[in-house]
């Protein structure tokens, strides 16, 4: 695994935590959930063994569980964040087709040994790089489809976005957060031929977006520009324009 310097604050994020396992307690439907449940229940029959990187606390789970039709779901959720673990396993603890392990997407390999779907939202654009875990997804022929909610343009930018106004001693060495956006030329490159990859449209309520916050910080400028607001129907995180996507691939029979 290549060095990628001090790029990880999610683990250090106890209150984005606490908003995701709050999401899987009070059985918030999140958009992008509910859009990743339909289109794998549109694309995919028979039974499902997922991998979901980036899957904190399991709160997509149970949008694709109640929407999945076709099969009986296995269900990993890979975080960086113990505390996550932690708390998915305990919460799911009656449920035998969940599980949860402390991981990382930059190092997936381990990860997927037996599983034929894998997704992740919202964490590929947070990580230096994508290409380790697109290439180790190509070559696992047991993996048949995978689907990401990621940023995606017409070229590849990377980003650095740095998180504390107070302190440019290291500025983009500590106290950072990634957003890059990649091109579907680019992903193409990483998986190969034997992959058919297709590019949605985002899925989001504009309403609902207007009111996304981290309520412990909802006063607090320079961290809500850490979070998603919307501008005139497109979606912008601080200065950054989010260009979120979904991303589906299919492996084709050959």
């Amino acid at each position: 695994m290549k060095n990628n310097g001090n790029w990880d604050y999610f683990s250090k994020d106890s209150e984005y935590s606490d908003v995701l396992k709050n999401r899987l307690i009070d059985g918030v439907e999140m958009d992008s959930a509910l859009a990743i449940a339909e289109y794998i229940n549109i694309n995919f029959k028979g039974d499902l063994d997922i991998v979901d990187f980036g899957g904190g606390p399991g709160h997509y789970y149970p949008v694709i569980k109640n929407i999945y039709n076709k099969g009986v779901i296995k269900y990993t959720s890979v975080d960086i964040d113990n505390d996550n673990i932690n708390f998915g396993n305990s919460h799911f603890q009656d449920d035998k087709n969940a599980n949860f392990v402390v991981g990382s997407v930059l190092d997936p390999e381990k990860f997927i040994q037996n599983c034929n779907c894998v997704i992740s939202a919202n964490t590929l654009p947070h990580v230096p790089q994508i290409d380790i875990f697109l290439n180790t997804i190509s070559e696992k022929s047991s993996i048949e489809f995978f689907i990401f909610r990621m940023l995606v343009g017409d070229e590849c930018v990377q980003i650095k976005k740095h998180l504390k106004e107070d302190n440019f001693s290291s500025i983009f060495e500590d106290n950072f957060q990634h957003n890059n956006i990649y091109s579907l030329k680019y992903l193409q490159n990483l998986l190969g031929i034997d992959w058919n990859i297709e590019i949605k449209e985002d899925i989001f309520d504009l309403d609902r977006l207007k009111h996304h916050s981290i309520p412990a910080h909802e006063a607090n400028k320079f961290y809500s520009n850490r979070v998603s607001r919307s501008v005139d129907g497109m979606v912008f995180k601080g200065d950054i324009f989010m260009p979120w996507k979904f991303v589906i691939g299919t492996r084709i029979d050959r």
